[in-house]
This record gives C-alpha cells, sequence and structure tokens, in this order.
C-alpha cells in the first residue's frame, strides 16, 4: 500500500512537500483553514532570493537598531505591549549575532540556497507554470557610498560561498531600469535573487497539481492532535470529526510552535509580520525587483502591478494590522523611483505573519518525541525561496533517505 501523509499548511511549504511526496508516492492530504496561497504565501515580495544567506540579525543591523525603532512607521517596529511575550526571542537573537554563530548560520543558508533553483524548476515543471519564474536579478539601489561600503563584507561573504554580486555604476543601472533615480549612484545584484509574477498563483498552480494527481486539500481548522506512545494517530478538526493520521508533516506557518508544543516540543517562533501595498498603475516601468539600502523591502512588477513590500513589525498573532506601514513603503521607494505615483482607491494592502526563528534558518526534520512527525516551518523572510527545497528534504526524510546537506543547524531540539 501507498504510505499516506497528511501536511498542515497550504502556504508555499506545504503544497511543495505535498507535490514533493506525492512524486515519491505518497496519498497526500493538505489541510488549512484558508485556501491554497491565501496565508503568509499570499503577500510576500516574489522574491526567489536564494542568494540571501545572511541571517535577518547580524552584527551590523545593531548600529541601525534604534533609528529604526524610533520610526513606528520605520523597518522595524516593536508593539511595547507585546515586547516581554517576544523578549525570550529577541534576547536569542542576540546570542545568534556572535561571529562565529553568524557564519555557522551562513553556511546553513548557504546550503539551502544552492538547491532553490533546481527545486522551484522541479514544483513549476510539474504543474505546467514555469512561466511564473522569470529569471532576472535583482538590483539593490544605493544612493550614499557609505552604504555600498558598508555591506562589503556581506558580498564577500557571498561570492566565498558561490553566490558572487555584480556591481554597477548609478548610469550602468539606468541603462537596465531607466525608472530609477538620477541619486542612486552604485548598484549590485543579490548574488542570486529572481521573482515571480504571482505568489498566490504559485502556491494555487502546485495545489491543482496535485489535487489533479489525485491529493486532497480540505479547508479546516486543525484544533488538536491525538498521539500516544510517541505516535500522532489523528487531528481534531474544527468542522468536526477527526482526521486519521498515518506520517504528519506540519508546515503551519507562523502558528506551527502552537501544534508543535502539543506534542511536547518547544520551538521559538515569531510572528514577523510583513505589509505590501499594490499600486496597479504605479506610473514607473520596471523589469526587475528592486531594493534600496537604506530601508529594507522590495518593489517586484506582478501580474497585478507594481508590489511594493517589506517592514518587520513584532506584535504577536492576532493583533490589528497597521495599514499606515504599508502605505509608508510607498514614500520609501519615491526616493529612488521618482515617477512613482501616490496610491489612489484601486491600492491594495495586506499584513502577513511571517514565521521566523530567532536564528534565521527553518526548522526541517524529525519530530523529537513523535516517530511519524517531521516538520517544515520557520522561514521567516525566505519562505517562498526555500518552500521548494523543503520539500523536498521532507519527501526524503520521510523516506528514509539521507539528505545531500548537513541537516542538523535545522533540528527541531536547538532553541
Amino acid at each position: 500500500m501507498k504510505p499516506n501523509t497528511t501536511i498542515i499548511g497550504a502556504g508555499i511549504v506545504g503544497v511543495s512537500t505535498a507535490a514533493f511526496l506525492q512524486k515519491a508516492g505518497h496519498d497526500v492530504t493538505v489541510i488549512d483553514r484558508v485556501g491554497p496561497g491565501e496565508g503568509c504565501s499570499f503577500g510576500n515580495a516574489g522574491g526567489v532570493a536564494f542568494g540571501e544567506i545572511m541571517p535577518t540579525v547580524h552584527p551590523r543591523i545593531f548600529r541601525k537598531l534604534p533609528g529604526w525603532l524610533m520610526d513606528p512607521l520605520g523597518p522595524l517596529n516593536i508593539r511595547w505591549r507585546y515586547l516581554p511575550k517576544a523578549l525570550p526571542w529577541f534576547l536569542a537573537a542576540a546570542r545568534n549575532a556572535t561571529p562565529g554563530r553568524v557564519e555557522e548560520i551562513v553556511q546553513a543558508r548557504a546550503a539551502l540556497g544552492l538547491r532553490v533553483v533546481g527545486d522551484f524548476e522541479t514544483v513549476l515543471g510539474d504543474a505546467g507554470r514555469k512561466d511564473l519564474l522569470v529569471y532576472r536579478e535583482t538590483l539593490r539601489l544605493y544612493d550614499e557610498e557609505s552604504q555600498f561600503s558598508a555591506e562589503a563584507a556581506e558580498r564577500e561573504t557571498k561570492a566565498r560561498l558561490g553566490f558572487p554580486c555584480e556591481i554597477y555604476s548609478g548610469d550602468e543601472a539606468r541603462e537596465m531600469e531607466p525608472a530609477i533615480g538620477k541619486q542612486v549612484i552604485r548598484a549590485a545584484t543579490h548574488g542570486g535573487w529572481f521573482f515571480v509574477t504571482n505568489p498566490e498563483g504559485v502556491v494555487k498552480a502546485l495545489a491543482r497539481g496535485v489535487v489533479e494527481k489525485g491529493g486532497k486539500v480540505i479547508a479546516d481548522d486543525v484544533r488538536g492532535i491525538v498521539h500516544q506512545d510517541g505516535m500522532v494517530s489523528a487531528l481534531t478538526l474544527a468542522g468536526g470529526g477527526r482526521h486519521a493520521v498515518q506520517n504528519l508533516v506540519i508546515c503551519a506557518g507562523a502558528y506551527s510552535h502552537l501544534l508543535a508544543r502539543q506534542l511536547g516540543e518547544h520551538v521559538l517562533l515569531e510572528a514577523e509580520r510583513g505589509y505590501h501595498i499594490v499600486l496597479p498603475d504605479p506610473g514607473v516601468t520596471i523589469s526587475r525587483s528592486l531594493t534600496y539600502a537604506r530601508t529594507p523591502g522590495a518593489a517586484t512588477p506582478m501580474e497585478m502591478g507594481l508590489r511594493l513590500a517589506g517592514t518587520d513589525e513584532f506584535a504577536g498573532l492576532d493583533a490589528e494590522p497597521n495599514y499606515a506601514r504599508a502605505d509608508a513603503l510607498y514614500h520609501v521607494f519615491k526616493k529612488v523611483l521618482p515617477g512613482l505615483r501616490a496610491p489612489d482607491d484601486r491600492a491594495t494592502r495586506w499584513m502577513g505573519r511571517r514565521p521566523g526563528t530567532p536564528d534565521s534558518l527553518p526548522v526541517i526534520g524529525r519530530s523529537r518525541t513523535m516517530r511519524n512527525v517531521v516538520y517544515g516551518f520557520g522561514h521567516g523572510h525566505m519562505g517562498l525561496t526555500w518552500g521548494p527545497t523543503t520539500g523536498r528534504l521532507v519527501s526524503e526524510i520521510l523516506a528514509g533517505v539521507s539528505p545531500n546537506m548537513d541537516m542538523a543547524p535545522f533540528r527541531v531540539n536547538r532553541f
């Protein structure tokens, strides 16, 4: 009989996992309270950023934190009432920002990054939607020489690990993208950052492929996990009844640690809330994604318009969105795209909950308490990028095949 595997989570990680497991001969069922691609995968910046090997928190960031935190609409915001709950996460992030630890994290992120494009091509090819991936490098823009110099060590690290960056003058950048303003004096590639034209469309295409091949997608909310003697036997669903489980994969994004807790495992996971605004009529045309060294974020041309995405807000899972943070992204990119048209009544805004760990590495691997459970969550800002690779790794783990990379950095019991 075919092995049967249930996946909790219908984002890019969950549906990629389902697709790879199906290729490996599993019957698969995906369960999520929202439809495929309608959670955090819906609104990301669209970056397949396989060259982004530096952790989110590293020593250079600490110099910027005071200024960021003083600006309520800046790149990083902490709702102060939430700080006591988030403090263990921030303390762990600081411990992971030492030079030696950063090097270990960079090595682990690079190992994932080297596999990303091939895994993306596999799942998109099987779904018949390779057209959604644009093989055009993102440009990072600098309007001060000090910004460029400050990132020299990061560019050297990327080159050392196989992700070299190309450097351009401001005029050369404008030859590639005429919408870039005169104040931009330098530009560089990221060492590997393509983009997709519709992140939700990617996930829905993969989910359709899974269903067409006999898989199931169930719209329901997992309320509990039934387990005994080191094995999960069933899930209790909000819609009533139980769903029997042979193998279980938890890919539930920012809610994953709540499920892991039911299995007796502690994971430091925070909802790093990101925002976007989409401008259907932006007034400028760009052919690739752009980032700006002064403020984290990305501007990406998509099917629905120009998406400006970014910011990092710590406020928990349930706090109301502050869409002024989405509007602030327009003002950020107006500085380097002077022709950018102000949002009108057709602009749309969104907030999503990125599942962030304090060491900027996902949790990928077997549970230490349940023999038939595998984890694939905690991808932070890199969910779209690492989703297909995580799916392949999970399928190998369930098949008893040793992945061709060191999986120790991603173990669940490292926190």
